[in-house]
């Protein structure tokens, strides 16, 4: 199996700076809260400003560099391909890792109990995550060396505070991953970590409850766990629920519930939740255009819109559409040009024309007849609708980077001068 960017994994990006709000000052706590803020309602680059200002005030906290790390993950497993097609951001994103470690190196010698602490769970989370980067670009010996550190600075972190939950985390997280997923073996085989899933639950949800900054974080994890792994959808559901009181504006949220209540029979709650959330974001056309990626592939990342996949979506469509069948306005529109892309994946021609020639036969308010068009002269598959949705999410919005960033590719550190200080 060819390893790929985990919304699991993407999640865990997330959690790298939970303890960093010890160390901010107010004003780069603001922007971590802001960053985060901005990161699950899907503007990508404002969260990314939020958190670079959070490295330009406080260079030397590698928490900073976590977070934007950790921003970029969760990118670039929401929007498909999106290092392949900005090379510029995996750059950054290599030197993040890079910056975190080298800006924790000094913390793991202190004589502060806290700051040891810190610096011990800075670099493990870091080290953990260079480990599962060094698996995407099949650098197994390195993953090995990241891997085996991560898991004894994480496990030194709660040596130093027994009740730095926030470490329990990530090793609930290894745990969890090496005893279940697949797309892990060759690192736990590697680690020699034999992994324990029940285990890896367990020490997750003790983060989630007394973690003292990430418990949100592993709320989110928790359910990434239950819809993408366990797919228990009644389990995610609370949690997800919790995290719209925490985000009410993350549309992501909002589409995480629209997509559990159609998985647990409650098609009529799915589609209000469907409606909902398309009347919000409309208000704002190129904002909405370009989140559609994030929202269509966050769960399913590489696998997106593939055709042995389409089936459900075309289902829940066609019920949308009964269902509103009465209903004026944008949505209906916008539900037949969905559907008829559905139909084309799936390799339904006719059924794809008709539901074109209904988007072509309604107002044009969000801009959707040119596409409508350009379906029904020549069929929208797959590879289609991505590049479709990746143009849109680009169109005004492409990572656009400050000159004054190195983005120099990560060259890996020396194992000696990276040693730990203490046995």
């Amino acid at each position: 199996m060819k390893p790929r960017i985990s919304p699991l994994l993407a999640a865990l990006a997330l959690l790298l700076p939970a303890a960093a709000a010890a160390r901010l000052s107010t004003a780069a706590e603001s922007n971590l809260d802001a960053g985060l803020r901005q990161l699950y309602e899907l503007d990508y680059e404002a969260s990314r400003a939020s958190f670079r200002k959070i490295i330009e005030a406080e260079p030397d906290n590698p928490f900073g560099y976590l977070f934007e790390a950790g921003q970029i993950w969760w990118q670039a497993s929401a929007e498909y391909g999106l290092f392949k097609g900005t090379p510029t951001l995996q750059g950054l994103f290599e030197r993040d890792i890079e910056a975190a470690l080298l800006k924790a190196k000094p913390g793991l010698k202190s004589k502060d109990p806290e700051t040891r602490a810190d610096a011990y769970f800075a670099s493990g989370m870091a080290l953990g995550t260079k480990g599962q980067w060094d698996i995407l670009r099949g650098r197994y010996l390195h993953a090995y060396f990241s891997g085996k550190k991560a898991v004894k600075r994480l496990k030194k972190c709660l040596k130093i505070d027994r009740n730095y939950y926030d470490a329990y985390l990530g090793l609930g997280v290894y745990d969890y991953e090496a005893g279940h997923l697949p797309g892990v073996l060759k690192l736990s085989f590697l680690v020699g970590i034999r992994g324990d899933a029940k285990r890896g639950l367990e020490r997750i949800q003790l983060a989630a409850d007394k973690g003292r900054y990430g418990s949100r974080q592993a709320v989110q994890f928790l359910a990434s766990i239950y819809i993408v792994d366990e797919r228990d959808y009644a389990r995610a559901l609370p949690l997800v629920q919790s995290l719209r009181r925490d985000f009410p504006e993350s549309p992501y949220f909002q589409f995480l519930e629209l997509y559990l209540r159609q998985r647990l029979g409650d098609w009529d709650g799915s589609h209000r939740e469907a409606a909902d959330l398309f009347e919000r974001l409309r208000r704002r056309p190129a904002q909405f255009k370009r989140k559609l990626l994030s929202l269509f592939c966050g769960l399913s990342a590489d696998r997106c819109l593939e055709p042995g996949e389409i089936a459900p979506v075309r289902q829940w469509l066609e019920r949308a559409i009964e269902s509103d069948a009465s209903r004026n306005g944008v949505w209906p529109v916008f539900l037949h040009l969905c559907a008829g892309q559905a139909a084309d994946i799936a390799g339904d021609r006719a059924a794809a024309v008709a539901h074109y020639e209904r988007t072509l036969a309604a107002p044009d308010e969000l801009g959707l007849r040119d596409r409508a068009r350009r379906c029904l002269a020549r069929p929208c598959g797959r590879d289609s609708a991505l590049g479709f949705l990746r143009r849109l999410s680009r169109d005004g919005s492409g990572p656009r980077l400050d000159a004054s960033v190195s983005t120099r590719p990560l060259e890996g550190l020396d194992d000696a001068s990276d040693a730990d200080p203490e046995p």
